[in-house]
């Protein structure tokens, strides 16, 4: 085996497809045909039976084959049997593969907010919220994401979001989640208003908001009802 060839099987086993320089910015994506940020796709892998493996983490070994992080290019790289030449395998994945990836991105993104609120990054309570966004106007906190559970009432959602209008808040809104997933996350009963707080260099936040970022592939980062209430920056 050349030293070339060595080195690129070398750098496809250590999670796929790096060149020599180290890992690449941006990939192709099988079901769209368009070059993206890593960041925007989701890598799957062939699993030891020919199944199709989700690799949130851009972790596991072997031939990698991307997909936009959203349902109807899964979908579509389901339904056109495009797994199978980047992937070499026979098997059809589940039309249920798209859910799955769904569940994993919910997982991952709401376990980097419980690590957050570990680290004293998230403020939980409609007065608390307000009150942070308060010390945010006069430069006093940093906020890098405001949450809204998807199923909160409308009172005190419009009430925060007309503040965050107002006031020019340059953070984006998430409504990926439901209460009971808030609260789950953070460890606290009944969260509705949330916010999550940026942390000098920290890369945390910065984590949360790519995953957010891919999660709003497969729901709403802002259901339809909200519609007049945020302000896109």
């Amino acid at each position: 085996m050349s030293r070339k060839a060595a080195r690129e099987r070398r750098d496809r086993t250590r999670g796929g497809d790096h060149d020599a320089k180290g890992a690449e910015s941006t990939r192709r994506c099988i079901s769209t045909g368009l070059t993206l940020p890593k960041e925007a796709l989701i890598r799957f892998v062939a699993g030891p039976d020919g199944e199709v493996v989700p690799d949130l983490g851009n972790e596991l070994p072997g031939r990698g084959a991307w997909v936009k992080a959203e349902r109807a290019a899964i979908d579509r790289a389901i339904g056109k049997g495009l797994f199978a030449k980047p992937l070499e395998i026979a098997k059809k994945p589940p039309d249920s593969l798209s859910h799955t990836v769904e569940a994993l991105l919910v997982k991952r993104t709401l376990g980097l907010l419980g690590l957050a609120k570990k680290s004293g990054l998230v403020v939980t309570g409609y007065e608390r919220v307000k009150e942070t966004m308060d010390k945010s106007e006069a430069g006093l906190a940093r906020i890098a994401a405001l949450l809204e559970a998807s199923d909160g009432s409308d009172d005190g959602r419009r009430s925060i979001l007309a503040k965050a209008k107002a006031m020019e808040l340059d953070a984006p809104v998430c409504g990926l989640f439901s209460s009971a997933e808030l609260s789950m996350a953070l460890g606290s009963a009944n969260v509705i208003h949330a916010c999550l707080l940026s942390a000098g260099a920290g890369t945390l936040h910065a984590r949360f908001l790519q995953e957010a970022g891919r999660t709003a592939g497969f729901r709403a980062m802002t259901p339809a009802a909200w519609a007049g209430q945020v302000t896109e920056y």
